[in-house]
């Protein structure tokens, strides 16, 4: 509740302390904090304090703005809750603060609006050991009829998505809670045969990839070097604004993929969680040369951070923050479908496959890792790698001189 100063009246001897009119002591404290500000705090104190007691509390409200206690430790986090009698919402809460601490922010950004939106409205009433195989049916069913807010049905990806989130977690809780049997056994996840057809993603053509580039330098000279790096690396937009210049040799021409870019927040490793190295494609060399110096030359704000690609204020790039260009250089370009930075690493993985390189070469290129397929990739050499990604041929026409 406020306190109300208007009728409290300053102590004659101690700086701080206040009467109100019913008798009781107040403390006020002002603290100035490192940035500059001043901080008030206040505490009314209980019937019968003494203005001793009142300097005393003036002084530990200092105390603690300055110096605020250290936040709880999750190093001994607290037991969890074994019983099956547990509900199947509380289940979820539990599972989703251990489990966020170990994933990137995008991923655990993904399990929360599933565990939200599409997991909890349906099932998170039920005790744990009531989730039977046939709730699960129950679920599919519902999940299949859900529709978005403008009416359109969801994709069949999204679906598969809530999917895989619901059985990571009920596999978790038969497990934690001992229970007899896994509810997801047998029970198909859900689908709508009518869109299997309908690609929602599409891939570009070399040359297409190469308008595309030439639309860019002529339209978005200042976006060319992002652009290209997304098409001629085939690395995931989060690679690409979170690389380094630490990372490009030009020496050996190669990239190392060793960080990634997530809900704003750079990561020191990938989405793997294994670097890989990506030949830099000869086109490539001389745009990131060219956009380097630029860099140098007009002493780009946050260039000391050594970020190859960096927002108008400095920071990081947000992925999405490339949105705006890809319709304005689909028309340029002449490419009537959508286009984006999924799109280009799907269509430098096709143009590989195109060019024959083989699929274990292409995984270790792509980072589509696997505990089977890593120890596979430390086989492929450097050589093996510059020769795949130089045989895409994009038709670059432009000559990659800094942008304005």
């Amino acid at each position: 509740m406020a306190i109300d100063f208007s009728k409290a009246k300053p102590s004659p001897r101690h700086a701080g302390v206040y009467l109100m009119p019913d008798g009781r002591l107040v403390a006020r404290a002002g603290v100035r904090m490192p940035n500059g500000k001043v901080k008030i705090v206040k505490k009314m104190l209980a019937v019968g304090a003494t203005e001793a007691d009142a300097v005393a509390a003036v002084e530990a409200m200092k105390a603690d703005v300055l110096n605020p206690p250290p936040p709880p430790s999750t190093d001994t986090p607290l037991r969890p809750d074994t019983s099956p009698r547990q509900r199947f919402d509380l289940f979820c809460d539990g599972w989703l603060a251990t489990r966020e601490q170990r994933v990137s922010p995008s991923t655990a950004e993904t399990y929360k609006a599933a565990i939200k939106t599409f997991i909890k409205p349906r099932l998170g009433w039920m005790e744990c050991q009531d989730i039977t195989r046939q709730a699960i049916e129950s679920w599919v069913v519902w999940a299949e009829a859900r529709k978005q807010k403008d009416g359109k049905q969801y994709t069949q990806d999204t679906m598969r998505q809530w999917w895989r989130c619901l059985s990571t977690i009920v596999g978790d809780m038969v497990a934690d809670l001992n229970l007899p049997r896994d509810p997801m056994l047998r029970v198909r996840p859900p689908e709508r045969p009518e869109l299997a057809p309908v690609r929602e993603q599409h891939t570009l053509l070399a040359d297409a990839v190469g308008k595309l580039l030439e639309a860019c330098k002529a339209t978005a000279p200042k976006w060319y070097a992002e652009v290209a790096t997304m098409a001629l690396t085939g690395a995931r937009a989060g690679e690409v604004y979170a690389l380094k210049w630490d990372a490009v040799d030009f020496v050996t021409g190669q990239i190392t993929i060793k960080r990634a870019l997530s809900r704003g927040k750079l990561l020191e490793r990938t989405k793997t969680k294994a670097q890989r190295v990506v030949p830099i494609h000869r086109d490539l060399v001389p745009i990131l040369k060219a956009h380097r110096q630029h860099q140098i030359a007009k002493q780009v704000k946050g260039v000391e951070t050594g970020m190859v690609f960096l927002s108008v204020r400095g920071k990081v790039r947000d992925p999405r923050s490339a949105k705006k260009i890809w319709a304005a250089l689909c028309e340029k370009a002449g490419i009537d479908q959508v286009v984006g930075p999924q799109v280009l690493r799907r269509s430098m993985n096709t143009m590989m496959l195109a060019e024959g390189v083989d699929r274990i070469t292409l995984r270790s290129i792509m980072g589509h890792t696997s505990e089977a397929m890593t120890q596979r990739y430390a086989g492929i050499g450097d050589a093996a790698k510059a020769d795949a990604v130089n045989r895409v041929n994009p038709a670059l026409t432009v000559v990659p001189d800094a942008p304005e």
